[in-house]
């Protein structure tokens, strides 16, 4: 049998050990690629798929990359807390004064044409998305979950399966939701795996 091979990708200002609730319930399915990820989106895409891997998976900015390296290779992905549309994210995170976190992320974002922020957002490749999960946070105050819903939408109006899962958390989860995503991820690649879309060891 094929061993799934998976890559986990932390978000912006993050590290591997950080997103563990993330790349631990995906080892008992295969072997997990968990790389320090400090690059923009677009140069990181162009790193994520340079290499192999039957489902990626990653959390804020990671996010956002694992869905459009999904997109490209049409593989399932598991996103949370995740950007799916850049220019609704810059309008966001313009409400915040300056020296917060959204209003520097808002400077790092604003350096960008607009028109690189919609190609590099996944919303505009949801149509390319098969199988994804999505898990986000009702009270997230830095990515709005509104990301999540309407990426949803647009992948099961062009006849794809998306799950999205609504916890009570802000950007990152807390501790003791750690085993509620834990059984969430692996119920999930469970019926992928049942269904012959991935090929798992257990």
């Amino acid at each position: 049998m094929i061993v799934m091979h998976s890559i986990v990708l932390h978000g912006k200002g993050s590290s591997p050990s950080k997103v563990e609730w993330l790349s631990v319930p995906l080892k008992r399915f295969g072997t997990v690629e968990v790389p320090n990820f400090d690059y923009d989106v677009e140069q990181g895409l162009e790193i994520v798929l340079k290499t192999d891997f039957q489902l990626i998976a990653g959390h804020s900015r990671g996010g956002t990359v694992a869905l459009l390296a999904g997109a490209r290779r049409g593989v399932p992905v598991i996103a949370v807390s995740a950007p799916t549309d850049r220019l609704l994210q810059l309008e966001h995170l313009s409400k915040f004064p300056e020296d917060s976190e959204q209003g520097k992320l808002y400077r790092y974002l604003s350096s960008f044409p607009r028109e690189k922020l919609l190609e590099t957002s996944p919303i505009a490749h949801a149509s390319s998305l098969r199988n994804i999960l999505l898990i986000h946070g009702e009270g997230d105050d830095v990515v709005p979950i509104i990301h999540s819903e309407r990426l949803c939408d647009k992948v099961r109006e062009a006849g794809n399966s998306c799950e999205i899962v609504k916890l009570n958390m802000r950007h990152s989860p807390p501790k003791h939701l750690y085993g509620e995503i834990e059984n969430v991820i692996v119920n999930w690649v469970n019926s992928l795996c049942k269904k012959g879309v991935l090929s798992c060891s257990t």
